[in-house]
């Protein structure tokens, strides 16, 4: 799933740019005031977060896109998915016989025990750190592929990871020819791995193999890989490229919460933010130990930097809209939901170190708000319970990113929030109804996404002014983790969601008299 950050208020002089939900938890700019710069883009707020396939909620539509991607990817991994179906129809029991008999004489075939085979031996290829015999399945002719595969492998025995194995997802296309000839078909992998220290279970990254036998006696053979194409969400591809496919040589800095992966080239950001991330997740870890919340949690968290929007679009995910966001956080299915009962098995962060709205020259109360922002969509991202959630509309946006926003901002009076002057402005003007921003309100441009940000923001503050931080704390998690919002109101508040509205609507014009 993916969260976005909307874009905020146009600065003085600029037409105003709605913010767009991205796919994941993204958080988008705020407007100018207490931060340099402030161009309308998405990236504070919730950053998009994303599951398989991937996709990410810009405030909330990354989450629900991701939500979807992660059921679709639970079920294609347990290999009940009509896709898969259908593509292995080919091996049904009405004709398996004859055309086993057939392939046999002097047809050519790819059994599936040949593919778990290889995939096994590719998989302690990279367990033993063996680049021979990891790049055995690739066609040696093709130097691209042949490079890419041992940038890729030099890539991945830089990270710590407790579980890194290949699986197959699906296949298309003929595995078999009765008449001799050459088989062509494409491969759906997944690469299953887990941080250890980071990640709650293993996660999956799919890739899409061409796989090609030219004759009866031929070796398998991969000429092509691509990511796999997702079928659903606002991501083309599933998760992928991760750091280490998109980038030929990757850095990695670590502290104690956090790991940090880059491009080899932004070594030197890499180093500088990297504790201004950890301060942030010492910050977001105090505040929610304190509450007393219960839950799977991460312990830590994945993080990426980047310049740019194209590198964010296209950092665990292909985005199929444009890029406005500053930072995303994807939530990953886990691949062992069933076994451990936790549904996103932990997040990746990619932040865009090149947005003025929070990196503008000697700003540091804009990385800190960033990356707050995103730690705390992915720190809540793991206790949602999939079979208990809304596919289609998901949590309530003001509650996704109405929570980003407060921890963004925690121990900061609401006057320190970028959005707040020109907020103020709407509601003292009457443009403002008085209501909870619905999700389908969030999801039209037009109708000040940035705004709806701060509302969010305002009723976190109201619910912890009046029922305290814990109780703001158990209300978002009983949310998250399955509770309708009038249950979790009723339940951790002690009031119906009506009065909670009736008080938070009061104390938002209070806030702009």
């Amino acid at each position: 799933m993916t969260q976005g950050h909307p874009s905020a208020f146009p600065a003085p002089g600029q037409p105003h740019v709605p913010g767009r939900q991205p796919p994941t938890n993204a958080y988008p700019a705020g407007p100018p005031g207490p931060y340099p710069g402030g161009p309308g883009q998405p990236g504070f707020g919730p950053y998009p977060q994303q599951p398989p396939p991937p996709t990410g909620p810009k405030s909330r539509r990354g989450l629900w896109i991701g939500v979807g991607a992660g059921v679709l990817a639970l079920t294609l991994c347990a290999g009940t998915a009509v896709g898969v179906i259908v593509g292995l129809r080919d091996r049904g029991a009405d004709d398996a016989a004859p055309k086993a008999a057939a392939a046999g004489a002097n047809g050519v075939t790819v059994t599936q025990q040949e593919l778990d085979d290889l995939l096994g031996r590719h998989s302690k290829a990279l367990t033993d750190k063996d680049l021979t015999a990891y790049l055995a399945p690739f066609d040696p002719t093709s130097k691209e592929l042949v490079a890419s595969q041992t940038n890729l492998f030099k890539n991945l025995g830089k990270l710590p990871l407790s579980v890194s194995e290949y699986r197959t997802v699906a296949q298309q296309g003929r595995t078999s020819d009765s008449f001799g000839r050459g088989v062509t078909f494409q491969l759906d992998v997944s690469f299953v791995h887990q941080f250890d220290g980071y990640d709650l279970t293993p996660v999956a990254e799919w890739y899409r193999w061409t796989v090609v036998r030219e004759s009866r006696d031929a070796p398998i053979k991969v000429t092509a890989v691509t990511g796999a194409p997702a079928a659903l969400g606002s991501s083309k591809t599933v998760y992928h490229p991760g750091p280490w496919d998109k980038w030929r040589d990757i850095h990695v800095e670590r502290t104690a919460h956090t790991l940090v992966i880059t491009d080899a080239r932004m070594a030197t950001e890499a180093k500088r933010y990297a504790p201004v991330a950890e301060a942030a997740v010492r910050d977001d870890f105090a505040a929610w130990q304190a509450g007393g919340v219960t839950g799977n949690t991460p312990k830590g968290f994945v993080i990426s930097l980047v310049k740019g929007k194209k590198d964010l679009g296209s950092l665990y995910r292909i985005n199929k809209e444009k890029t406005t966001e500053s930072g995303v956080s994807i939530g990953m299915v886990s691949t062992e939901a069933k076994q451990k009962n936790i549904d996103i098995g932990g997040s990746r962060i990619v932040i865009d170190v090149a947005d003025r709205s929070f990196f503008a020259p000697g700003d540091k109360r804009g990385p800190r708000e960033i990356f707050r922002h995103e730690l705390a969509h992915s720190l809540v991202a793991t206790l949602q319970d999939a079979d208990n959630l809304d596919l289609f509309d998901g949590i309530e946006n003001w509650i996704v990113e109405g929570f980003a926003e407060y921890m963004s901002h925690r121990g900061e009076p609401l006057s320190a929030s970028r959005r707040t002057a020109q907020a103020r402005t709407l509601v003292r003007s009457g443009g403002w109804n008085g209501q909870l921003p619905s999700n389908f309100d969030w999801a039209v441009p037009e109708n000040h996404v940035s705004f709806h940000y701060w509302l969010g923001h305002v009723a976190m503050n109201y619910l912890a002014e009046k029922h305290g931080e814990p109780k703001l704390f158990r209300f978002v998690a009983a949310r998250y983790q399955g509770a309708t919002a009038e249950r979790a109101c009723q339940e951790v508040l002690g009031v119906p969601l009506t009065e909670f509205q009736a008080g938070w609507s009061a104390y938002v014009r209070g806030q702009a008299s």
